[in-house]
């Protein structure tokens, strides 16, 4: 065997004359090859001038005294050019390029590092089961690679939450994305456990609403909109005075039901409210008086209260009115016509009325409902008009 297997360094014979020669050629492969680093790999042509030690990746095509050495290792020794042919798996660092290769199946190809796939990955911070992926940087960028960049956040199904939470000492002050469904949100916090939605952008129509509302730049005071009520909602009456003489008996309870004796419910409950508002009812029989809200949307004396708890006390024969016995006003809740004209319950500045021949008035809404999200529509107790909502502030 007169050579190494890999760098094919020649050995020194037994009884060999002029052994250093053959050391000396050894060596100078050895320093050509051993933490190999070439200029560049995109000459194909010899240069004219060289220093000693430069070395170069044959380019294709391979011309002058570099022809039919493609990919070849030419090194410039003593004033000549030296060739080594590579072998699987040599690595080079490329100066111009500022990154290694490798001699994979007959080519040099980038030596690029690759972590993919990896359970965890933390930079200048600790990874975990849960953030997978940690950073610990001043910024971050994504930057395109030759047109535009998307940042894609996928969640499994539509009851989960694909969203981007921004924190002050890893506590939740503002979230947006499609939190508990298809819908796109903004939501807002102050201490990260009360959160308030600012906007949410319907994904069916693509229409936004601002539950919270809008406030004036300037002044910081809240604006409201007005939504008119559609014409298909025919005519949302959400009070009108009832049959003499507007007070009602209990002929039963059950549950949250209060029967009402022949012709109750229309005595407190004009009809064309049915389906349309909900009213505080009072029972006068109880000391002091007892309130409920209830609704009546069917054609029997028959009212439903929001809580059952409300009427336990309560007994046959009781007698109630819709008529606040202290303060003499009337308190309407008007989610029912919201939902069924709006599609959504929310708390309202104000109602648009339509009182008849005395015309359009504004009745402004600031006390919140105990059995809804909207706000409470008053009314005096001893109001004798009918009253039909053309629009919604809020």
């Amino acid at each position: 065997m007169e050579q190494t297997t890999n760098l094919k360094l020649p050995y020194i014979a037994p009884s060999q004359a002029q052994k250093h020669v053959t050391h000396n050629e050894a060596i100078r492969a050895l320093d050509a090859l051993v933490q190999l680093s070439a200029i560049n790999r995109s000459t194909s042509l010899p240069p004219e001038e060289n220093q000693e030690g430069d070395r170069y990746i044959i380019n294709t095509p391979a011309k002058g005294l570099w022809k039919r050495r493609e990919g070849q290792i030419a090194a410039w020794q003593d004033g000549a050019w030296a060739f080594f042919s590579a072998l699987e798996g040599w690595n080079v660092w490329i100066e111009d390029e500022k990154s290694f290769v490798v001699f994979h199946q007959k080519k040099w190809i980038k030596n690029e590092i690759s972590t993919n796939p990896v359970s965890r990955l933390g930079i200048e911070a600790t990874a975990d089961d849960t953030n997978r992926l940690s950073v610990k940087s001043p910024a971050a960028l994504f930057d395109h690679a030759g047109a535009g960049h998307q940042l894609k956040i996928n969640k499994a199904d539509d009851n989960q939450t694909a969203s981007l939470l921004f924190q002050s000492n890893y506590q939740g002050r503002a979230e947006m994305g499609t939190m508990w469904g298809r819908d796109f949100r903004i939501k807002a916090s102050a201490d990260g456990s009360k959160w308030f939605d600012v906007m949410v952008a319907d994904s069916t129509t693509g229409l936004a609403c601002f539950p919270a509302g809008i406030v004036h730049a300037t002044t910081g005071k809240k604006q409201s909109g007005m939504t008119l009520v559609p014409a298909w909602a025919g005519t949302p009456t959400i009070f009108e005075a009832p049959m003499v003489p507007s007070s009602a008996t209990i002929a039963s309870l059950s549950a949250n039901l209060l029967n009402l004796n022949k012709g109750g419910a229309a005595a407190i409950f004009a009809t064309s409210m049915r389906g349309i508002s909900m009213i505080r009812v009072w029972n006068i029989t109880r000391s002091p008086a007892q309130s409920a809200w209830a609704k009546w949307d069917t054609t029997a004396d028959q009212l439903q209260v929001s809580n059952p708890e409300h009427i336990k006390q309560w007994l046959k024969n009781d007698v109630i009115q819709i008529t606040d016995p202290l303060r003499n006003d009337i308190a309407i809740d008007i989610s029912p016509l919201m939902q069924k004209a709006l599609s959504a319950v929310f708390p309202q500045d104000g109602v648009l009325l339509n009182a008849g021949s005395t015309g359009d008035i504004t009745i402004v809404c600031d006390e919140s409902s105990p059995v809804s999200s909207s706000n409470l529509v008053y009314f005096k107790g001893d109001e004798k008009r009918s009253f039909t909502v053309t629009g919604v502030y809020g």
